[in-house]
Parts: structure tokens; sequence; C-alpha cells
């Protein structure tokens, strides 16, 4: 097996792919380059919410995201 890393690099295109991805942990680079990673656990018109490595739930809208990032195993 080995792994592939897919980029939603864009506001419109991390709108239309997202909820493909509940559930599975992912890297969230925000417009300030801090990079957040945790799973994905709910996707709404606003925004998202990822739980972090503490368990908790961080809100963050689409106007705040850069780009997200994780790796598939193909």
């Amino acid at each position: 097996m080995r792994t592939k890393q897919l980029r939603l690099s864009d506001v419109d295109q991390i709108r239309r792919r997202i909820a493909e991805f509940v559930g599975k942990k992912i890297n969230v680079v925000l417009t300030d380059r801090t990079v957040m990673f945790g799973e994905l656990s709910k996707v709404n018109d606003s925004g998202i919410v990822l739980k972090n490595m503490r368990l908790e739930n961080m809100k963050y809208p689409f106007q705040s995201i850069a780009e997200i990032y994780f790796d598939i195993i193909v």
C-alpha cells in the first residue's frame, strides 16, 4: 500500500468536496499559515468543525481556511 496526498486549495473546491471527508483526519491550513490537525466532525454552510487531538471541537469558517490536505491510501 502507498499513500497519496490530496489537497483542496481554494474555498470553492473546499466547499464542494469537504463533505466527503467527514470522520477522516485532516490538516487545515488557515489564512495566517497556522496548521491545525484533527478529525473532521461536521460541515455546514459557513464552515467546518474539527475535533483536535485534545478532543475539543474547534470551528473554522471557510473564509479563514487557505487549504486542506490529508493522506489517502491507494
